[in-house]
């Protein structure tokens, strides 16, 4: 009996002390307060510190677990790097706050603690940067398609102004250049090869829901539809834009304010806020001139207009210049413009210009602001106009074009029984310093491959275009040479020429430490008789 009575007591002594090591888990012997902190009865999988920790990952929600047992000043970091696979994880914070024992992966404690993050990616090592906190930390991670072995690593280190993920935040840019607006943001980080994108533009608000903005579209389309002589005062699009993260807009008005909203569509078809900015459509200022400075800028860029002032300033005073008189310029490579110079909002001079133009203006006064305003005739030649070049100066000696007459024209002088030479003469330009003048010639030239009806594109002269690799040139001499600085006409007999042979004629004009600028094309057709 005694016997027995014995056994009996020893299987409960050794029943209560496997109760208290079941009970008692490693963490809490690494946590104080272990009365506050949940418990376990499950093996837990902890990640160590400091240590690429490798772990499979399934299909299935897979749980682990790491402690921040001290408080600490530094930061925590987290790496998951996935292994050619696409996974999905989050991180749980679960503070030490509750106060009856909580047994982990049961149903209820997946609503405990608060979500640090969540990330969908492919293959892609992501980093999670945050303040570090004394507590229990949870990560919970399935692969999407097959199971894969991932590798975690969790260490600690200084506070330092690494952004979250190690990745520049969502951003919506825009970039005003004259009446082109352009709109640009970051791919998403988040399944980026599935994102799709959609733009909403609002002129009364930034939309924080994809629904809110289609329904208010549809609202304002049924109006249109009702009212049709209604105008509605604002504006509101949804631009579906598929992958692309950019948007280019044209149509927008001065002085107005825009709402541009940036919506996500994942691959599971839902919409979410991804970017969104504020930008007031302001009317672009004019470029600033300097005195006798040319300024060049890209007209097609700016759809087609620009706007240049100058202020009659201190040059106004120095020995050689005038100040009544403002001498400008306006040079355009391929194409025709429309030209128009205020003052103070009064209209000074309108003119259309045909590749180059210099421009006179009197009873100019010194401190005044003048506006040269510049728009291509059409969008046909926007397409064509590359760049426009314009200055201004009030001192004539710093003009850096030769003064060419207002007729352009190359005339031919016939002599029947000559067939291997012609003369030609043009108007010469005007200058008190000797000018240079060169002939050049192109023959077996393709058949309406030279527009002699166009006025000639001088900037084609001075920027990138090799045009004399074309031509051969004839001859170059000066005006002192022949003494025609003051003549009505200048004239040149070009030798040596071949029969049954078409020829372009061109000649140029050179101002002394200026620039070169050309007359109209000559066409010269020659037979066995002689020149036609």
């Amino acid at each position: 009996m005694e016997m027995m009575i014995m056994r009996l007591w020893l299987a409960v002594l050794i029943a209560e002390l496997l109760t208290v090591v079941a009970t008692k888990s490693p963490i809490d012997d690494l946590l104080p307060h272990s009365r506050t902190i949940p418990n376990t009865t499950l093996n837990l999988d902890l990640i160590p510190q400091d240590i690429p920790s490798e772990r499979l990952v399934t299909k299935f929600k897979t749980v682990f677990h790491f402690l921040i047992h001290q408080d600490t000043d530094q930061n925590l970091c987290v790496t998951v790097s996935p292994n050619k696979t696409r996974i999905n994880w989050k991180l749980k914070f679960i503070p030490n706050k509750y106060k009856q024992k909580i047994i982990l992966g049961n149903n209820k404690s997946s609503n405990l603690g608060v979500e640090l993050v969540e990330y969908t990616g492919v293959s892609t090592p992501v980093t999670y940067d945050h303040q570090a906190t004394r507590g229990l930390y949870e990560i919970t991670a399935q692969t999407i398609d097959v199971e894969s072995n991932i590798t975690f690593y969790v260490t600690l280190r200084p506070n330092s102004l690494i952004r979250k993920f190690d990745i520049p935040p969502n951003k919506l840019t825009v970039k005003s250049n004259g009446q082109r607006v352009s709109l640009k943001w970051n791919p998403s980080h988040i399944d980026q090869h599935f994102t799709q994108y959609s733009l909403v533009i609002s002129t009364s608000n930034i939309y924080s829901t994809f629904l809110e903005a289609k329904h208010q579209l549809e609202e304002k389309l049924k109006r249109n539809v009702t009212h049709k002589s209604d105008k509605t005062d604002y504006r509101l699009e949804i631009h579906h834009l598929g992958f692309h993260t950019n948007y280019t807009l044209t149509d927008l008005i001065y002085d107005r304010t825009y709402y541009f909203t940036v919506f996500a569509l994942n691959e599971m078809r839902v919409y979410t806020q991804y970017a969104s900015t504020t930008f007031k459509y302001q009317k672009p200022k004019p470029f600033a001139l300097k005195d006798a400075k040319p300024r060049i800028e890209n007209l097609r860029a700016h759809s087609g207009k620009a706007s240049f002032r100058y202020k009659v300033g201190n040059r106004s005073r120095e020995p050689g210049a005038e100040p009544n008189k403002l001498f400008w310029y306006v040079m355009t490579c391929d194409g025709v413009v429309n030209v128009e110079i205020r003052c103070r909002k009064t209209l000074l001079v309108k003119k259309r210009v045909f590749g180059y133009e210099k421009i006179v203006l009197d009873n100019t006064k010194y401190g005044e602001r003048y506006v040269l305003k510049v728009e291509t005739v059409s969008l046909d030649e926007t397409q064509r106009v590359k760049s426009i070049e314009v200055m201004a100066t009030v001192r004539p000696r710093m003009f850096p074009m030769p003064d060419m007459p207002s007729d352009l024209r190359i005339q031919q002088y016939v002599k029947p029984d000559d067939c291997h030479s012609v003369t030609i003469g043009w108007l010469p330009a005007k200058s008190n310093e000797d000018l240079q003048y060169c002939v050049y010639l192109q023959n077996d030239i393709p058949n309406n491959s030279v527009d002699f009806s166009a006025k000639q594109d001088q900037c084609g002269l001075s920027y990138g275009r090799n045009w004399r690799g074309n031509y051969q040139r004839y001859r170059c001499w000066y005006t002192g040479e022949k003494e025609c600085v003051y003549m009505l006409a200048s004239v040149e007999k070009v030798l040596k020429l071949k029969s049954s042979t078409t020829y372009v004629i061109r000649v140029t004009v050179t101002k002394p430490r200026g620039r070169t600028l050309s007359y109209d094309l000559l066409k010269l057709d020659t037979n066995s008789c002689g020149l036609n």
